[in-house]
């Protein structure tokens, strides 16, 4: 596991160089959702994340607090109670 700084660092990176993502959105055992975003702004201090993406048309936020974080070279996975994900993946 990594620390939410780590994991924010990443985001930073992404953010900054406007890296498009695919994300997986799992909610309590629910069908996943997945989009093509990228990271529009951060709040660490909040744990949030902000994005904007191709199929959508506004501003969206995802409220990480409380979650665990596992960073890897092109991935970072969000968990919360291992009932809520959020997978951030780079196109290869």
């Amino acid at each position: 596991m990594a620390s939410s700084s780590e994991a924010f660092e990443k985001l930073s990176v992404w953010k900054n160089s406007k890296t498009w993502l695919n994300v997986i959105v799992i909610e309590r055992g629910q069908k996943a959702k997945e989009f093509f975003l990228r990271i529009a702004g951060l709040d660490e201090e909040q744990s949030m994340i902000g994005v904007v993406g191709e199929a959508m048309h506004s501003f969206a936020q995802f409220d990480v607090g409380e979650s665990q974080f596992s960073v890897e070279p092109k991935r970072l996975v969000v968990s919360r109670e291992d009932i809520e994900w959020l997978i951030f993946e780079e196109e290869d």
